[in-house]
């Protein structure tokens, strides 16, 4: 188990097109250096379209072999399956309902799996995985409740 940046992201049209063909390069001739690259970039431009559905957060206890998904590549930072919407909303009924941070998973992969609506036909549907570091304890967590950090005592005036 890993601490992990999740990000899932929709493109549609043909830039949803480009993205699947470049996937089926990279299945048949793996390019670490150009797999961390397209990571990067899709984060530094969530906010442009044709990004219909952009979500990233933090998991600190999700399984990693549950993550990226079927079909992915991997840099040598990130590892990046590229979905259908259908593969999407399909892995999402089977991710389990055990954890939390499962419903979370399934929860967003049904989000991205609905696009736009109507406005587009096609869609590729992006699963990144970053690992950051190992799991968080319950006892880390515990030892958290009970302290105020630095970065919001800095922001949050008590007393």
């Amino acid at each position: 188990m890993a601490t992990q940046w999740l990000t899932l992201a929709t493109l549609a049209g043909q830039a949803a097109n480009a993205v699947s063909l470049q996937f089926d390069r990279w299945r048949v001739t793996p390019d670490p250096q150009a797999v961390d690259q397209f990571c990067l970039t899709l984060r530094e431009n969530a906010l442009s379209l044709p990004v219909v559905y952009f979500a990233q957060w933090v998991d600190r206890w999700l399984m990693g072999n549950s993550v990226p998904g079927p079909g992915s590549v991997e840099g040598a930072r990130f590892q990046i399956a590229c979905l259908s919407p259908e593969q999407a909303a399909a892995w999402a009924n089977q991710c389990g309902s055990q954890f939390v941070e499962q419903e979370w998973l399934a929860s967003r992969l049904r989000e991205a799996s609905v696009g736009w609506g109507t406005v587009n036909e096609r869609y590729a549907v992006l699963v990144i995985r970053e690992v950051i570091g190992p799991s968080t304890t319950d006892d880390e967590v515990e030892a958290a409740l009970d302290t105020i950090p630095a970065w919001l005592s800095s922001i949050c005036k008590l007393g």
